[in-house]
């Protein structure tokens, strides 16, 4: 991918493209131009896709923003999102993290959340020398720690920021923990458990029949996910002006203390409850989910 219109793949061109774009109700060439490729990075080949907010070749003035998914997640959830921020006149990048959707890498692993960090610092840097707009990112669960700990190491180029649940500690971290030190040296998976992370019922029985769900989690993965809390724990304050969203009902984090912390370590967001909303705010009930997008400071 060369982050330019004239050159990069028209995914209408492409049988492939056209299925995987019907399959996630993301088929909406007609009114938004849409590229996809490749980014290729010493570590992993990342599948990427941007979108402007119509079919002209440039990128709108308003800006762009950047769709960082969750674990387990992909490009092809995040059509709600997509298309709420193209109606607002903003382009789009989304990419997937290594190990997930279409992008290279060993199936929702890593080896130090340092390393999605590294490919969001390409993609960006790829972003900032092609598109000269303001560039905004909006993350989801664990794209929301990649973009704490961006910020954490002094980050800077993005106009505003948004998280939707980020990841800090998960519920019952004090289980993972434990699963963690018995197991690692032995055993190098277990199997995953689907719950209800919405209050979208469609969504919820899409998720388990999607075929880019992987079905285990990675003990190397909870070794990553451990360093994160950590270093989460141990960052300096900053002041940056990012905007958090988290949901009342979410039983994946243990949302109430990752709240107290992040309003520790980042003393300047906003932070937003909604009421009743479960974990995956990108794909909440339509009322919960417009309320989401209503808040993002967009």
């Amino acid at each position: 991918m060369d982050f330019d219109p004239a050159r990069d793949s028209d995914p209408a061109q492409a049988l492939i493209a056209e299925k995987y774009l019907r399959l996630y109700g993301m088929d909406y060439a007609d009114k938004y131009l849409h590229r996809w490729g490749r980014v290729m990075l010493p570590r992993y080949t990342i599948a990427c896709h941007y979108w402007f907010p119509d079919k002209t070749l440039v990128p709108p003035d308003k800006g762009v923003v950047v769709v960082l998914h969750g674990y387990f997640d992909h490009v092809g959830l995040f059509g709600h999102l997509i298309r709420h921020l193209l109606e607002r006149g903003y382009g789009v990048v989304a990419f997937d993290l290594p190990g997930h959707g279409l992008s290279s890498g060993e199936r929702a692993s890593i080896a130090t959340f340092a390393h999605y960090v590294e490919v969001f610092e390409a993609v960006l840097r790829e972003i900032s020398k092609a598109f000269p707009v303001p560039v905004a990112a909006v993350g989801q669960s664990t794209g929301g720690a990649i973009l704490l700990n961006y910020l954490a190491r002094g980050g800077a180029g993005l106009d505003r920021v948004a998280l939707l649940a980020p990841l800090v500690e998960p519920r019952g971290w004090w289980l993972n923990r434990i699963v963690y030190t018995l197991s690692h040296r032995f055993l190098k998976q277990v199997g995953r458990a689907f719950m209800d992370n919405s209050n979208d019922a469609d969504f919820v029985r899409f998720i388990a029949r999607d075929p880019l769900q992987p079905r285990h989690i990675p003990i190397a993965w909870l070794g990553a996910m451990k360093g994160w809390v950590a270093e989460c724990r141990a960052m300096q304050p900053r002041d940056y002006p990012l905007t958090i969203l988290q949901g009342t009902a979410d039983t994946t984090l243990a949302w109430r203390s990752n709240m107290r912390l992040l309003r520790r370590k980042f003393p300047a967001a906003r932070v937003v409850l909604i009421e009743g909303a479960r974990h995956h705010l990108a794909n909440e009930s339509p009322a919960l989910r417009q309320r989401v997008f209503d808040q993002l400071g967009l």
